[in-house]
C-alpha cells in the first residue's frame, strides 16, 4: 500500500528538524574551542572532557530516538491530526535538547540542577514518543497491513525508554551528573525485552 502525501511530508519534515537539532548540539563545543586558552588540542580535550561527553551523549540519545521514531512511522500508510500533534510534541522535546546540553557544558560544577533539566527533557521526549506509538496502535485504519506486531513492539520500546529515563531522573536527584551513565542501559533493556517477547510468542505458537 502506497504512503500518503501527508505521511511523506511529515516524515521529511521530522527528519529535517531532527537534523537541525543534532547540528545545534555542537555549538557549545564550537564556543569552547574558540574561547579556549590552551596551547594544544590534547589540553583542550582534557580540560573539557565533560563537554565533549555531553555532546556525544546527546547526539547518541537523539539518534536512537530518531531511529525508533522512523521504525514507528514505517508502520503507517497515512497520518491523522492526533498523530501530527503528538509528533509535534515529540519534536518540541528534540528541538529543546540543545539547551540543557549547553547548560551541562557551560555550568562550571555541572550540578544537580543541570542534570535534572537534561533528564526532564529526555523524559518528555520518551513519553511523547510513547504516546505517539499508542496513538498509532489505536488507529488501525492508518496502519500498514500486517504490522500489528511491529506496532506493539514500538509501544513496548516506548514503555522501556520512558521507564529508563524516569529511573535516571530519579537517580539524578541523589547522584547528580553521575546518574547519566545509566542511560547506556536503555539499549540493553530494550534488547532483553525484545528477546523475552519473542520467547513468549514462540511459546504461544508452540501450544496452539
Amino acid at each position: 500500500m502506497q504512503e500518503s502525501r501527508s505521511l511523506v511530508r511529515l516524515t521529511a519534515f521530522t527528519d529535517g528538524v531532527v537534523a537541525i537539532a543534532l547540528t545545534l548540539l555542537i555549538l557549545p563545543l564550537v564556543d569552547t574551542a574558540r574561547d579556549a586558552q590552551t596551547e594544544t588540542v590534547r589540553d583542550l580535550v582534557r580540560e573539557h572532557a565533560g563537554d565533549f561527553a555531553a555532546f556525544v551523549m546527546s547526539f547518541v540519545v537523539v539518534s536512537l530516538f530518531w531511529m525508533v521514531h522512523r521504525r514507528v512511522f514505517d508502520n503507517l500508510v497515512d497520518v491523522g491530526e492526533g498523530i501530527m500533534l503528538l509528533n509535534s510534541l515529540w519534536l518540541l522535546g528534540v528541538v529543546f535538547l540543545p539547551v540543557p546540553t549547553a547548560v551541562l557544558t557551560y555550568e562550571v560544577n555541572q550540578g544537580r540542577g543541570a542534570t535534572l533539566l537534561y533528564m526532564a527533557n529526555l523524559v518528555f521526549i520518551a513519553f511523547s514518543g510513547l504516546l505517539l506509538s499508542m496513538r498509532i496502535r489505536d488507529r488501525v485504519p492508518l496502519q500498514r497491513p500486517g504490522r500489528a506486531e511491529a506496532v506493539q513492539r514500538s509501544v513496548r520500546r516506548g514503555v522501556i525508554a520512558t521507564s529508563a529515563m524516569v529511573a535516571t531522573l530519579v537517580a539524578a536527584l541523589f547522584l547528580a551528573n553521575l546518574a547519566l551513565p545509566l542511560l547506556a542501559l536503555m539499549p540493553l533493556m530494550q534488547a532483553v525485552a525484545e528477546r523475552r517477547a519473542q520467547r513468549h510468542n514462540n511459546h504461544d505458537d508452540h501450544h496452539r
